[in-house]
């Protein structure tokens, strides 16, 4: 009798083990409170919603608090868009007080050391030993009167030749410099417009933060449920839908795959099979829907790239890259596809 007290006291005070449904429950909280701190389309009125409901969600199964010490991802976000567009205006303003000096042959010359990237409806802007400027189609189309349409009017590499051509007529008429400083001037509005834009997202996520402290003070946690663990997985494990984890390729039959795999311990590995390239690791870590990587060390050091990321059914698509590392970048801006 005394044996059979003791056991039943001990099972009691238990740690609570939720069940498969309260586990899915709380991942699905944790997941979209991460999503709605770094989802830059998602409405206000719906990112309010989510924080609340995920609060109550995990202090009612006994769960701790997630809301992230710091900076949120959307704040980080922000931050490097700021950053950048300083970096490129600091660039821009070197280019033309660096063509003003120069012979319209030089200019013609430093003009052919360009590379010129088109992604959908942006471009990249690279001269040799500068940092990247990365431009908006209207920028292209206000300043330089040249229409950049991804797969349209010859595509991608005719737009690039296109605004060459442009430059040139422009550095022959010796307007290019003025063109330029038009363009800086753009990108310093651009920069005060983002800075106010950074100073009002400060004031939400006070908004944000009070909303789900409240939420999750002002509710209790079941009986037995405090402090309880999620349940272990007795399958294997299995990727969803809307994780990044797993392995995805880009490419064709007659030319072979790049594949990229993230593994569970934060580790990511390129292969190159199209071009029967080397093997490379790196290092990731995903908050809602921005994924930041660091590596692969021989192509990128520590620099490190904000990814945005979008998953419909197995297709994986990177959004509005910031990423100072090229070969990354341009690597990353396909349409892949779950293997």
């Amino acid at each position: 009798m005394i044996i059979f007290i003791f056991s039943t006291v001990y099972t009691a005070n238990a740690q609570k083990v939720l069940n498969e449904y309260e586990t899915k429950w709380v991942l699905e909280a944790k997941s979209q409170l991460m999503t709605a701190l770094s989802d830059i389309d998602m409405s206000d009125s719906e990112r309010l919603k989510i924080v609340q409901k995920s609060a109550i969600t995990l202090k009612e199964y006994g769960q701790a608090s997630i809301w992230p010490a710091g900076d949120i991802p959307l704040q980080k976000f922000m931050d490097a868009q700021f950053q950048q567009c300083k970096d490129e205006i600091v660039e821009m303003s070197a280019w033309s007080l660096n063509l003003e000096h120069k012979t319209l042959d030089q200019k013609m010359k430093l003009i052919n050391t360009m590379q010129i990237e088109v992604i959908e409806n942006q471009v990249q802007l690279l001269i040799p030993g500068s940092t990247p400027v990365q431009l908006t189609s209207d920028a292209i189309s206000t300043v330089f009167g040249i229409n950049i349409v991804s797969g349209v009017s010859g595509g991608k590499s005719q737009d690039a030749k296109d605004l060459v051509i442009r430059f040139k007529e422009l550095a022959k008429s010796k307007k290019l410099v003025t063109h330029l400083n038009v363009l800086i001037e753009n990108h310093q509005n651009s920069l005060q417009l983002i800075n106010n834009d950074r100073n009002l997202l400060k004031k939400k996520v006070l908004l944000w933060k009070k909303a789900y402290v409240n939420a999750y003070s002002g509710v209790f946690t079941m009986k037995g449920y405090e402090g309880a663990i999620l349940a272990q997985e007795r399958e294997s494990p299995r990727v969803q839908s809307n994780s990044i984890e797993g392995t995805w390729k880009f490419g064709y039959k007659e030319t072979g795959y790049f594949y990229l795999t993230f593994k569970p311990n934060g580790e990511f590995v390129f292969e190159d099979k199209m071009n029967d390239g080397d093997t490379e690791t790196g290092k990731y870590s995903v908050q809602g829907n921005i994924v930041k990587l660091v590596g692969p060390t021989g192509e990128c050091g520590k620099t490190e790239g904000l990814y945005p990321f979008v998953i419909n059914g197995d297709d994986l698509q990177f959004k509005k890259i910031e990423d100072e590392c090229l070969s990354r970048k341009y690597t990353l801006n396909h349409l892949w596809e779950r293997k």
